[in-house]
């Protein structure tokens, strides 16, 4: 499969990686000021799923004043000999992720205010909502 990626960060950042199906099947290398990167390549499916580009870093770095530097594309789901590309354990592992960023977010004290911090939780609980949904 071939793919195209390119990232743009106002931050430099130490990882950049194709993920698919949870795994990391891709190190893009970051070389320069680690704020740009683009890249082309192929990589293999052997299974329908899912695939994203992930950015981030181990640490704080600034100008992001958060735990550490973390980006993603939103899926983009592949269909391989008419399987389908969704499964119960694709919604575990995002039902995972969302709970982390909860965790993350109730844990932060740097929020602008109050209502920000609501705001931020009500989404991350009706994104919870979802996979929980589709893992049963």
């Amino acid at each position: 499969l071939k793919f195209r990626a390119s990232m743009r960060s106002i931050a430099p950042l130490e990882q950049l990686q194709i993920v698919c199906n949870g795994e990391v099947v891709k190190e893009i290398p970051l070389a320069g000021d680690r704020t740009i990167a683009n890249a082309r390549g192929t990589i293999t499916m052997d299974k329908s799923g899912w695939c994203v580009l992930r950015a981030w870093n181990q640490n704080g770095t600034h100008p992001v004043l958060d735990l550490y530097p973390y980006a993603t594309t939103s899926p983009i789901y592949i269909t391989v000999g008419g399987a389908p590309a969704r499964s119960r354990e694709d919604a575990a592992y995002f039902l995972a992720w969302v709970k982390r960023l909860i965790a993350n977010a109730q844990g932060n004290t740097n929020w602008n205010s109050p209502a920000e911090k609501e705001i931020v939780l009500k989404q991350l609980q009706e994104a919870r909502a979802v996979w929980v949904e589709r893992s049963r």
